[in-house]
C-alpha cells in the first residue's frame, strides 16, 4: 500500500499557498468587476440605442408637424386674402353676376354652355 505524502509546513510552502490563494482571490475580483463593468456597458449601450431611436422618431414627427404648420399657415394666408376679397363690394358684385346671374336694372344675361362653345371651336 502506498504511503500518503506528508505536507511540509515550512515558510516557503506557506508563502506559496498564500500567493496562490491571493492570486485566486484577485482573479475572482477581476472577473466579478469585469462582469459588472460589462453589464453596465451593455445597459448603457442599450439605453443609447433606444434613445437614438426615440430621438429619430421624434424628429420625424417634428418635421411632419412643421410641414403641416407651414401648410396651415399658407391656408390661413389664402383665407385672409379671400376674406379681404369678400369684403370688397366690386368682387361680390362680380361673383354675383357670374355665378348667380344677378343683373343690374335693364340688363339681360345670356349664358352659353362651355361644352357647346368648345365643340364649335373644335369644328372650325
Amino acid at each position: 500500500m502506498a504511503r500518503k505524502v506528508k505536507r511540509m509546513n515550512n515558510d516557503y510552502t506557506k508563502q506559496n499557498r498564500i500567493k496562490v490563494k491571493s492570486s485566486r482571490v484577485v482573479r475572482k475580483r477581476l472577473t466579478v468587476f469585469g462582469g459588472a463593468l460589462l453589464a453596465i456597458l451593455l445597459f448603457l449601450t442599450v439605453l443609447l440605442v433606444t434613445q437614438m431611436k426615440q430621438n429619430s422618431e421624434l424628429k420625424a414627427a417634428h418635421d411632419a408637424k412643421t410641414a403641416e404648420l407651414a401648410q396651415l399657415q399658407d391656408r390661413e394666408i389664402a383665407l385672409k386674402e379671400k376674406l379681404k376679397q369678400l369684403n370688397n363690394k366690386e368682387y361680390i358684385t362680380k361673383i354675383a353676376r357670374s355665378e348667380y346671374f344677378l343683373s343690374n336694372d335693364g340688363e339681360i344675361i345670356f349664358k352659353i354652355p362651355d361644352d357647346q362653345a368648345k365643340k364649335k371651336a373644335d369644328r372650325n
